[in-house]
C-alpha cells in the first residue's frame, strides 16, 4: 500500500505473489475493455486492480483483479472515490423536519 493510499481494507499477507500471478496472466497490458470499440486498452500495466473495489463488497480473488495502465487506473479511482463519497453524503443527510409551532406562538 503506497503512503498515498486511501484503502480501508488491509491487502492480503500474500498480496505480491497475488498481483505477480494476475500480472502475469495478464501480459503486463492494461486489461480495460474501451466501450466505444470493445477492445482492451494493452497499454504497459503497472498496477494489479481491483474490479469490485473490497469498499463496494469484491474480494481478492484473482476473478476480480486485472492489469491496468496508469491513465485508467486513475480515471477508475477517481470513479471509485466519487461513488464512496456518495455514499457517504446519502448516510448524513437527514430529511427536513416537519414545521412545528413554537409554544409561543398563537394560534
Amino acid at each position: 500500500m503506497s503512503a498515498s493510499s486511501r484503502r480501508t481494507t488491509p491487502l492480503p499477507p500474500h498480496w505480491p505473489r497475488l498481483r505477480r500471478a494476475v500480472m502475469n496472466r495478464d501480459g503486463w497490458v492494461c486489461r480495460h475493455v474501451r466501450y466505444d470499440t470493445g477492445e482492451i486498452c494493452a497499454e504497459p500495466a503497472r498496477h494489479c486492480d481491483h474490479i469490485v473495489p473490497a469498499s463496494e463488497g469484491g474480494s481478492d480473488d484473482p476473478a476480480n483483479l486485472r492489469a491496468l495502465c496508469d491513465w485508467h487506473v486513475l480515471r477508475k479511482d477517481a470513479a471509485d472515490a466519487g461513488r464512496a463519497r456518495k455514499r457517504a453524503a446519502a448516510k448524513r443527510w437527514q430529511p427536513a423536519r416537519t414545521h412545528r409551532p413554537h409554544p409561543g406562538e398563537v394560534r
